[in-house]
């Protein structure tokens, strides 16, 4: 396996924020993925890196600053399976409960912030305990 390779996801606008965390090897692993108002730098940024096809996109909780570009993402990347704790699993599928009890917080600032959440199709998911 290569040295993990930082992707900032300049998220709001700012660089330093956050990251999603690049690992190559047998497979090819993305950890955390942005919000998904951040996918095209995250995306962006696997590109500069070559990588064309990834295989997993490991969340590590289903906040919107660490899993909101989830769905964004599976689109993207057709072959990839996003591992989730079976907690957050079933917010992955359908984020609706996650991004109105966001919204209680963000009010109308919720889709310049967060730029949305797409939904992960079920048989994309691969729920992890650890």
């Amino acid at each position: 396996m290569t040295e993990p390779i930082v992707i900032d996801t300049k998220m709001h606008g700012y660089s330093g924020i956050t990251a999603a965390f690049l690992l190559q090897g047998e497979l090819t692993a993305l950890i955390e993925t942005g919000p998904k108002s951040s996918a095209d730098h995250v995306i962006a940024g696997l590109e500069r890196a070559g990588v064309d096809r990834l295989d997993l996109i490991i969340v590590t909780h289903i906040h919107l600053d660490h899993a909101g570009a989830a769905g964004t993402l599976v689109r993207r990347f057709p072959e990839a399976t996003v591992a989730v704790h079976p907690i957050g699993a079933p917010h992955l599928i359908d984020p609706s409960k996650l991004w109105a009890s966001a919204r209680r917080i963000y009010g109308e600032a919720m889709d310049e912030l967060w730029g949305g959440v797409d939904p992960v199709p079920e048989e994309r998911i691969r729920v992890i305990e650890d």
